[in-house]
């Protein structure tokens, strides 16, 4: 008595197609994200205030003095950026420094930190960099409820 996997249609071996490959896409997408969950996910960035402070994640730290651009959004060159949004700090010499977020740190709160604890102490280059991302009405609108509403 052999027994054999039998397919009832031809849709069958799509549908077995599909599957593999949704399961491949999860495991993928679970391994990238996994490190949100640790104890890597804890804390993301700290910000040492002043004319000489610094931004510093886990493995690298940029001096302000050393930022031209400062944002948050998806990282081109990796399968990463596809799904989760990081900081990216473009500095004087050309580097590009990403510090993962894991989509943890919504936007507000990034730009909450940035203008009250950053951008005073970044060169007037970065300034007007971090300031040209918005339009004159949304900056208002973003630092009035960063007034009323505190959340760092």
């Amino acid at each position: 008595m052999s027994e054999a996997l039998t397919f009832e249609s031809k849709y069958a071996l799509l549908y077995l197609g599909g599957g593999l490959l949704a399961m491949i896409y999860g495991l993928i997408t679970f391994f990238m994200a996994f490190p949100a969950f640790t104890s890597r996910g804890n804390v993301i960035f700290t910000i040492k205030t002043g004319p000489s402070g610094e931004i510093f994640s886990r493995k690298r730290s940029v001096l302000f003095s050393e930022v031209k651009r400062l944002y948050m959004g998806r990282h081109q060159y990796s399968l990463k950026g596809i799904f989760f949004e990081d900081i990216i700090i473009e500095k004087t010499d050309g580097k590009i420094v990403r510090i993962p977020t894991w989509n943890i740190i919504a936007n507000p709160l990034f730009f909450e930190a940035v203008e009250r604890y950053i951008l005073p102490h970044l060169n007037e280059e970065a300034q007007n960099n971090w300031i040209s991302q918005f339009t004159e009405v949304q900056r208002k609108a973003y630092l009035k409820e960063f007034e009323n509403h505190p959340k760092l």
